[in-house]
C-alpha cells in the first residue's frame, strides 16, 4: 500500500510538472543537417527558418509547443512549426533534482557563455516568467550552469529563483 502511494504521489508531481512550461531545446535529425521552421503545420506551408543540428551540444531551437506530428517552435528570430520527425530535444528537467530553478523576470535571458570579465554574453533564448528551466544545475560565479556536450548554458542567479522540493 505505501509503494502505490509513493507511485501515485510520482505521477501526480510528474503530471503537474509537465503541466507547466518546461524549457526544452530542439535541434535537427535529419540526413541534410536541419529541419525547416513553417509559418503554419504542413508542408505546404512557406519556410521562414531552420532549425539545425546540434552545435557543440546544443540544439539551435526552443520548443514552444510539443504535440502531435507538428511541433511549434522557435529559432530565436521566429517561431513557426517543424515537422516532429526530424527533431530531437535536450530537457534540463527530469523530476529526480533537488530544487527547480524557475524564471523570475517576464524575459529570463539564458546564454550560450559566461562573460565574467565584463563582455557581452552571448545570448541563446528568452524564456517567460514561471518556465522551468532545470532541476539539474551548478553554481558557477554569478550563474547557474546548464552542463552540455562541449558548451554549456548559463543563467544569471538573479533572473531565477531557486524552488526546493518538499
Amino acid at each position: 500500500m505505501k509503494r502505490m502511494m509513493m507511485f501515485m504521489a510520482a505521477c501526480a508531481l510528474s503530471v503537474a510538472m509537465w503541466s507547466q512550461k518546461v524549457f526544452t531545446v530542439v535541434y535537427a535529425t535529419s540526413d541534410d543537417g536541419f529541419v525547416s521552421v513553417r509559418e503554419r503545420p504542413t508542408v505546404k506551408a512557406r519556410e521562414i527558418g531552420k532549425i539545425w543540428m546540434l552545435s557543440h551540444g546544443v540544439g539551435s531551437g526552443v520548443l514552444v509547443d510539443g504535440s502531435g506530428k507538428w511541433w511549434k517552435v522557435s529559432d530565436g528570430k521566429v517561431t513557426g512549426w517543424s515537422n516532429s520527425r526530424y527533431l530531437g530535444t535536450q530537457t534540463w528537467v527530469d523530476g529526480t533534482g533537488a530544487a527547480q530553478l524557475v524564471a523570475a523576470r517576464p524575459l529570463t535571458t539564458i546564454y550560450r557563455e559566461n562573460y565574467e570579465d565584463g563582455s557581452k554574453p552571448q545570448k541563446f533564448v528568452t524564456v517567460a516568467k514561471g518556465t522551468i528551466i532545470a532541476d539539474h544545475f551548478e553554481v558557477e560565479g554569478i550563474y547557474y550552469l546548464l552542463k552540455t556536450a562541449h558548451d554549456n548554458l548559463y543563467i544569471k542567479k538573479t533572473d531565477v529563483k531557486v524552488v526546493r522540493k518538499r
